[in-house]
């Protein structure tokens, strides 16, 4: 069977013309493999469509041990990686060839070029359910490069419709009212007066609630669960949990839920206010479900991932030969692109304006956090400069000038009669002068500071009168949350982010600027550092395993000081010979 035809005995293309088909074959490669070559693994990020011609290939899965499992067999005729034609996440199952094999492979990146010259080739393919699914969650600008969403959800309409209809029937009851009151009087009644006001209240009262309920929204990504609250331009939270930091899911319901398939999700972390609380979430059963899949893939993959670099330590320690990877195709393909190196990009020229920009953020005078090479740090809005500083900046300017005056005798009146006037109006301008000027540095002096493995908040008093650090490890971080408390800070881009740990007690980031970014900061750095810790965590384990098959050979090997088992060397002569 040529390669055609096996593309349209597939679910995927089955719908496809001749022609179309031909042009998905032109982007396949075939390929040639051995009993034992690993085709894809396990935690792999998968960019690859196989489709297998002949030969059997064995599935095995990882479970939340790491351990392999053997789930299935591919024989010919079957393909699997439909989902890496399509998005980018990693690998299910771990596939090995167990006969020789005759396949044919489609990357993701010459398909996605495919798709956009011959969009018709999209619209007749029959795409997995779960695949589309995959592809219309949406898009965060928060997300790490390598995050996707796997879950997106409003809460349930149930409580929004009875609440509307609540209010409709209230507001159709006052109309009826009004109406009925006039009619029974007789009076002459204007109805736009007593029609359009109250229409009016009803839009506004839908509106609001709509929006309230639009705007609340639960985000479950490969890395975190994220949970938006949003009333308007009045107030705004986001609260966010590491997808590891999990520690228990429990599922609160009325009878009311039960009949419409909603509830209370409740997830709890280490941290002393470790709950989050999901209002309302449709089919809450569902959403628990794949909030402990997501958990345990997490860890199924990341302990994949250490036990195939311990795999290959081990097969470096015992000179072990292992095919990981697919040998080149049969037919010659196109050579990728070069994608150029970003340290081959010329680096941008540092202008005035950056050098500005860098000097203001160095002083702290700018809103944006201050990024230097190991951390990051954020002061209040400059908003609480100027409020702390108006009233010190008047009185400075004030005092200021009645000074430059009173050296010139003005006014007269007061000049004439006191003889320490311009000394009172000095001293008075200099303590101006000197609150205008604690004012200012007490705003500078409070930092909120994330490094590498650190978060830092730091209160000081001016000029040391009194200073309070505190300081915990990245690794004691269970929730980032923030909040935007009300119209103002909406409208001047501020609001608090408090950092939930284990045991230290919270850590609140006060009136920072944008504290979307400042969250979504906070969270990078708590992922990298837990990634960098995995790794040395896996080095460590690696090395010893290392020595340990190091020891094991030189117990293995003889010593050329051992005495012969035939007993030809001399007996030690006795004491006192």
């Amino acid at each position: 069977m040529d390669l055609i035809e096996r593309l349209a005995s597939t679910d995927l293309f089955q719908h496809l013309e001749p022609l179309q088909l031909a042009q998905v074959a032109a982007l396949a490669r075939e390929h040639r493999v051995s009993a034992g070559t690993t085709l894809s693994r396990k935690a792999d990020i998968g960019t690859t469509f196989f489709l297998i011609d002949s030969g059997d290939a064995l599935v095995q899965r990882v479970d939340d041990k790491g351990f392999a499992r053997p789930v299935g067999t591919l024989r010919a005729g079957d393909c699997y990686g439909v989902t890496s034609l399509f998005v980018s996440e990693p690998r299910d199952a771990t596939v090995i060839s167990r006969t020789p094999m005759n396949l044919w492979t489609i990357e993701r990146a010459v398909f996605e070029d495919l798709l956009d010259r011959e969009p018709a080739i999209g619209r007749a393919m029959s795409v997995p359910v779960h695949v589309a699914a995959r592809l219309e969650m949406p898009e965060f600008p928060w997300l790490a490069e390598s995050e996707r969403v796997v879950l997106y959800s409003h809460r349930h309409w149930g409580p929004l419709v009875l609440t509307l209809a609540a209010g409709t029937l209230a507001m159709a009851l006052v109309i009826g009212s009004v109406i009925a009151y006039l009619a029974k009087r007789g009076a002459s009644w204007d109805p736009t007066l007593w029609l359009l006001i109250p229409a009016a209240l009803y839009l506004a009262f839908v509106s609001w609630h709509w929006f309230d309920w639009l705007n609340d929204q639960l985000v479950v990504t490969t890395q975190r669960i994220s949970y938006r609250e949003q009333v308007a331009l009045f107030y705004e939270a986001r609260n966010e949990v590491p997808i590891d930091r999990i520690q228990n899911i429990n599922i609160i319901s009325t009878l009311l839920g039960r009949v419409l398939n909603y509830g209370t999700v409740i997830i709890e972390t280490a941290a002393q206010t470790g709950t989050l609380a999901l209002q309302q979430m449709p089919r809450p059963e569902d959403v628990r479900d794949a909030i402990w899949e997501q958990s345990e893939r997490s860890q199924a993959t990341r302990h994949a991932a250490e036990r195939r670099l311990m795999a290959d330590a081990l097969a470096s320690q015992l000179g072990i030969d292992t095919r990981e990877r697919l040998p080149d195709a049969d037919t010659p393909g196109e050579a990728a692109e070069h994608s150029p190196d970003p340290s081959e990009e010329p680096a941008e020229q540092a202008t005035w304006a950056t050098r500005f920009l860098d000097l203001m953020r160095s002083g702290g005078l700018v809103p944006r956090a201050v990024v230097r090479t190991d951390q990051v740090v954020w002061r209040k809005h400059p908003i609480f400069l100027v409020r702390s500083a108006l009233i010190p900046g008047l009185a400075t300017a004030l005092s200021a000038l009645v000074a430059v005056l009173s050296w010139f005798g003005e006014p007269s009146l007061l000049a004439d009669r006191f003889a320490l006037y311009p000394v009172v109006t000095l001293v008075l301008a200099m303590a101006a002068g000197f609150w205008l000027l604690w004012a200012v540095i007490d705003w500078a002096n409070d930092r909120y500071m994330v490094t590498d493995d650190r978060i830092v908040d730091v209160e000081q008093r001016p000029f040391s009168l009194h200073s309070e650090r505190r300081e915990a490890s990245l690794s004691v971080i269970q929730n980032v949350r923030f909040v935007i408390p009300h119209f103002w800070a909406a409208l001047w881009g501020y609001g608090n982010v408090v950092v939930q740990t284990a045991g230290t007690g919270d850590f609140t980031f006060d009136r920072v600027h944008k504290p979307a970014e400042v969250q979504a900061e906070i969270f990078r750095r708590i992922e990298a550092y837990r990634e960098r810790g995995r790794q040395q965590e896996a080095a460590r384990r690696r090395q010893e395993m290392a020595e340990w098959f190091a020891v094991y050979r030189e117990l293995q090997e003889p010593s050329a000081a051992a005495p012969s088992a035939t007993g030809d060397a001399d007996p030690p002569e006795p004491d006192g010979a």
